[in-house]
């Protein structure tokens, strides 16, 4: 976190893919600039991704404009760019256990992820059906991953499960898994490989999006009140409600450009956009 912090405690978070970047996964020169412009007068800049470390740093080198990376929607909270961690938490075995227990049953594919920072290692298991999206993700971290074998020992504080649902299935999904894992947050993503498919993220109760921002507050005396949040996608709904100040953009699904004012999409810098109309706000 940069010095100026204690100086001006606004604070702009981020989610990453399909919002602060493009959907070649890249930064536009608008939007590194507007990251720059608010790093120079001394507001924070934080992305929050649903990405593990590993996967984050395949597309932020150390010159990407931000002072903290929070990764696997909370899990992990890191300064940037020297990636020293400040906060991880992770599911306790008897809760990983009872997932693994409830997936199963309900026959769904899903995967079990190593504690932070390595999390982007896994043990998965799949009901033998059709799920294009989920051989996606093996081929996408090839000698990452093995298979999940019975009667296997459980990671103690892994960072969370993954589900890979396919298109078309029943959205009441989100509803049971909310019910056989009460006391767990099951959060609902739009799949970023294939864009149609459902990722279901089971955390800890105390992972969310506006959780990690909120401890980013207390630990470094940022007001909540001066805060922008900016996001795309179902994942960042509790991130968006927590903000002083909200916008998501264009490209998100119409439930969320209803209930957030809508800027122009993620190919035509509504970052940039969103960082305008809130500098140009009450709180400044």
């Amino acid at each position: 976190m940069p010095s100026a912090v204690p100086i001006d405690n606004h604070a702009v978070f981020t989610d990453l893919d399909g919002t602060l970047l493009d959907g070649e996964h890249r930064l536009s020169q608008a939007n590194w600039q507007t990251l720059w412009q608010l790093g120079a007068a001394g507001i924070s800049r934080v992305i929050i991704t649903g990405r593990s470390l590993y996967s984050a740093r395949r597309v932020l080198d150390d010159a990407f404009p931000i002072d903290v990376l929070v990764t696997s929607s909370g899990a992990g909270i890191f300064e940037f760019p020297s990636l020293t961690l400040l906060y991880r938490s992770g599911l306790r075995q008897s809760d990983t256990q009872r997932a693994v227990a409830a997936l199963t049953a309900l026959q769904l594919d899903f995967m079990v992820h190593e504690p932070v920072p390595d999390n982007h290692h896994f043990r998965w298991y799949r009901c033998q059906r059709d799920n294009p999206d989920f051989d996606r993700r093996l081929a996408h971290y090839a000698d990452c991953h093995q298979p999940l074998a019975a009667n296997e020992p459980l990671p103690t504080d892994a960072a969370q499960l993954l589900v890979v649902v396919p298109p078309g299935e029943s959205d009441a999904i989100h509803a049971e898994l909310n019910q056989r894992l009460a006391g767990l947050n099951v959060v609902r993503t739009t799949s970023p490989l294939d864009h149609i498919s459902t990722w279901y993220e089971i955390f800890p109760p105390e992972v969310s999006k506006a959780r990690a921002a909120s401890w980013i507050c207390q630990h470094f005396g940022i007001d909540r009140g001066s805060t922008l949040a900016v996001g795309n996608d179902y994942n960042d709904l509790d991130l968006l409600r927590w903000g002083g100040t909200a916008r998501v953009v264009g490209n998100a699904p119409a439930e969320l450009r209803h209930e957030f004012e809508a800027v122009a999409d993620n190919d035509t810098d509504g970052f940039s956009e969103s960082v305008s109309q809130w500098l140009a706000g009450p709180n400044f």
